[in-house]
């Protein structure tokens, strides 16, 4: 039985990770941050470990990652620089114990040189995000593992829940509102977090015995949408009427003290509309076997977050 190490464990991206290698009989040693704290029900699970300490501590990821067939690197790119160490140090811990195989979750667009060295990236305040993606991407594949497989998601269907909305559509909890500075026809792409913690554990399971995940570098989104037609799938779901887009501009959010971090990606889209490909989900899932979560899928698995956010909604 195959043990894996999971970094930023209580995150939901390592969450579904975990559930995923633990239906295919895995093991997990998952790494937290504060054992004190209240910890999600899967860390409470049979065949997970529990390991205390910081992604930046080398002594405490080398102790996790003993006898672990492969490692799930999951990163903060908040503050600058953390990101790098994280990577760095998680890498570097995991190769000493003996750890053969790494998946790296990233970010859409990431590869493309093109964007990353846009003006447009540095005109939205990304550039420094992008760097710090690429940088952990290069050395996932310098660092000589057996293995290595890097998944790309995009916007996550959490960014629609609590906390995160707030970073993200921080009207939709008062009034129902997302804010919309897409331009007429652009869409974004969408990822349900349950779809990156499938691919992971494939890739971990896959990577323990040499198989297709191996070198593979992974674009990871289901749909591309609108955000009325966001809106469309929280009212259908939650039961509501009062979920709507509403178009905005840079300058009336920054008066309305309503510009967060997570729309300055939508600037971004605007003007790389070639980012997303709306052929990428079904090749992905033909080529893997691995199917997608629509975003009405996986709001209705999740229908009781959703309903807490729109609690003050119509």
């Amino acid at each position: 039985m195959s043990t894996f190490l999971i970094t930023q464990a209580t995150g939901g991206q390592s969450g579904w990770s975990i559930t995923h290698l633990l239906a295919a009989g895995a093991k997990v040693h998952a790494m937290v941050r504060d054992l004190k704290k209240e910890l999600p029900a899967v860390l409470k699970e049979p065949g997970v470990t529990l390991f205390e300490g910081e992604s930046t501590n080398f002594d405490a990821i080398y102790k996790a990652a003993q006898g672990c067939q492969g490692v799930f690197l999951n990163t903060f790119s908040h503050p600058p620089g953390l990101e790098t160490e994280q990577s760095k140090t998680i890498l570097a811990a995991a190769k000493k114990a003996g750890v053969a195989t790494v998946v790296y979750s990233s970010v859409v667009g990431t590869d493309d040189a093109a964007l990353r060295e846009s003006d447009a990236v540095s005109d939205c305040g990304l550039a420094g995000y992008y760097a710090s993606k690429h940088e952990a991407e290069q050395d996932v594949r310098a660092a000589g593992f057996a293995a290595y497989t890097i998944v790309r998601p995009a916007v996550i269907h959490y960014d629609l829940s609590t906390p995160r909305h707030a970073m993200n559509f921080p009207r939709l909890a008062s009034h129902g509102e997302l804010d919309d500075l897409l331009l007429p026809g652009r869409k974004m792409a969408f990822t349900d977090a349950e779809d990156i913690g499938k691919y992971v554990a494939a890739a971990l399971l896959d990577g323990a015995d040499g198989g297709k995940f191996a070198g593979q570098e992974i674009n990871v989104y289901s749909e591309l949408l609108g955000l009325d037609e966001v809106a469309a799938v929280l009212n259908k779901v939650g039961g509501k009427r009062g979920v709507k887009a509403v178009k905005r501009t840079v300058e009336e959010l920054k008066t309305m003290n309503a510009l967060v971090f997570g729309q300055y990606f939508q600037l971004l889209f605007n003007a790389h509309d070639s980012i997303f490909k709306s052929t990428e989900a079904a090749m992905v899932q033909a080529k893997y076997g691995i199917p997608f979560n629509s975003l009405e899928a996986s709001l209705t698995r999740d229908k009781a977050d959703l309903l807490d956010i729109l609690a003050n909604v119509n």
